[in-house]
C-alpha cells in the first residue's frame, strides 16, 4: 500500500513539476535588486517596483536563456518603467499585476538581438516558445500592460495561459532584428483579453484568435513573416471569436507560404468567427484569406470560418490562397466565396482605397 501511495505521489509530483517548469522561480525584491544592472525602487505601501535606469536582468544558475526572466512575487502589484529606460529582461507573472511605462516610446522591454534564438537551440519544439514570452502570465489572473514598447522578445510578446487574461493599452510590439523564425508572436491569452490603441510590427502571428478577444483602434504593420490574424496551429480554440473595431493593416510583406495572408488558418479542425467594423488594408502584396488547415493527430483539417467585415477599404494583391474550410464570409454586405477574385473592396467613402 505504501508503494502505491508513493507511486501516486511521485506521479503527482512529476506532473506538477512538468506544469510549473515553464515558469521560472519567484524572486524577491532584494534578489532582483542584486540581479539587475540598473537601479530599481521598491515602494512597500503601494507595492510598486520601479525600474529607474536601464539595465539587464540576469539570474545565475539557469539554463536555456532563462536568466533574464523575473518570477514576479505576489506582493508586487505594479511594475513601472521610467521614461528613457530599457529593461533587458522578461517577466513571469502568477497574480494580478499592472505593468506600465512612463513613456510609450522610450519605456522599453527588450529581449535579444539574435535572430531565431530558440530555433537555433531547438527550444521551440512542442509549444516551447510561449514560456519565453516577454510577458508570460499563468493562472486565473489579469495582467494589464500599458504605455510601453516591447522589442525583440526571446519568444512571444504577450502570453496568457491557464485562464490568464491580458489587457494591452497604448503598447508597441516590435521585432526589428530581421529573420523569419524569431517566434515574436503578438498576443495569445484567455477569453476576455483586450488590445486597445496598439501598434504591432512583429514577425509572426500577431492576434491569435484562440479565445474570445477584443481589438480596438490598432495598427498592424506587416513585416517579414507577419500574419495579422491567426486562427490556430492545432485542434483547439473552437468557437473563439475575434472582435475588431478600427483595425488598420499596412506594410508590404508577410509570410510567403501563406501568400502574405492577413487572415490565416493553419492546421486543425475548428470553428472560428471574426467581426470587423472599420477595416483599412493597404498591402498590395498581401492575400486576404488563407485557410490551409492540414490534418492533426489523425483528424482531417478543416472546419468553419465565419467572417463579417463592415466599413472597409481593402487593397490587396489577391483575394485568397488555400481554401479547405467551410465559410460564411460577408464583406460590405456581400457574400464572398473561394471563387471571388476582388483585390479592391470598399464600402465607406472616407475609407476608399487610393
Amino acid at each position: 500500500m505504501r508503494l502505491i501511495y508513493w507511486s501516486i505521489g511521485l506521479m503527482f509530483s512529476s506532473c506538477c513539476i512538468a506544469q510549473n517548469s515553464k515558469l521560472v522561480p519567484v524572486n524577491d525584491i532584494e534578489t532582483l535588486r542584486r540581479s539587475y544592472t540598473g537601479e530599481i525602487k521598491w515602494e512597500q505601501q503601494s507595492k510598486t517596483v520601479t525600474f529607474l535606469t536601464s539595465g539587464k536582468i540576469y539570474f545565475r544558475n539557469r539554463n536555456n536563456f532563462k536568466n533574464i526572466y523575473w518570477g514576479v512575487p505576489e506582493d508586487v502589484q505594479k511594475i513601472v518603467i521610467e521614461k528613457n529606460v530599457t529593461v533587458n529582461g522578461h517577466f513571469h507573472v502568477r497574480n494580478n499585476l499592472t505593468i506600465e511605462g512612463m513613456d510609450r516610446e522610450t519605456s522599453k522591454v527588450f529581449g535579444t538581438s539574435v535572430q531565431h534564438l530558440l530555433r537555433n537551440n531547438n527550444l521551440d519544439k512542442n509549444g516551447g516558445s510561449p514560456p519565453y514570452s516577454a510577458f508570460y502570465a499563468s493562472g486565473d489572473l489579469e495582467l494589464n500592460i500599458a504605455n510601453l514598447t516591447s522589442i525583440n522578445p526571446v519568444g512571444f510578446h504577450f502570453t496568457g495561459k491557464n485562464g490568464a487574461k491580458i489587457h494591452l493599452s497604448e503598447v508597441n510590439a516590435l521585432d526589428n532584428r530581421g529573420g523569419s523564425h524569431n517566434h515574436s508572436d503578438g498576443i495569445s491569452a484567455a477569453a476576455g483579453s483586450t488590445v486597445k490603441n496598439c501598434y504591432f510590427a512583429t514577425g509572426d502571428d500577431v492576434i491569435k484568435v484562440y479565445a474570445d478577444i477584443l481589438v480596438e483602434n490598432t495598427e498592424i504593420h506587416m513585416i517579414q513573416n507577419s500574419v495579422p490574424i491567426q486562427f490556430g496551429w492545432g485542434n483547439y480554440g473552437s468557437n473563439a471569436k475575434g472582435t475588431f473595431k478600427n483595425l488598420t493593416i499596412t506594410g508590404s510583406k508577410g509570410r510567403k507560404s501563406t501568400g502574405n495572408a492577413i487572415i490565416d488558418a493553419r492546421k486543425g479542425f475548428y470553428t472560428k468567427e471574426i467581426l470587423i467594423d472599420g477595416f483599412v488594408v493597404n498591402n498590395r502584396n498581401a492575400t486576404l484569406f488563407d485557410f490551409w488547415n492540414e490534418g492533426v493527430n489523425g483528424k482531417s483539417g478543416g472546419g468553419m470560418v465565419k467572417v463579417n467585415i463592415k466599413n472597409a477599404s481593402i487593397a490587396i494583391g489577391q483575394f485568397r490562397k488555400y481554401w479547405n474550410m467551410d465559410t460564411h464570409i460577408i464583406i460590405c454586405d456581400k457574400i464572398f466565396t473561394a471563387k471571388n477574385t476582388e483585390t479592391h473592396i470598399s464600402c465607406r467613402e472616407d475609407l476608399k482605397s487610393k
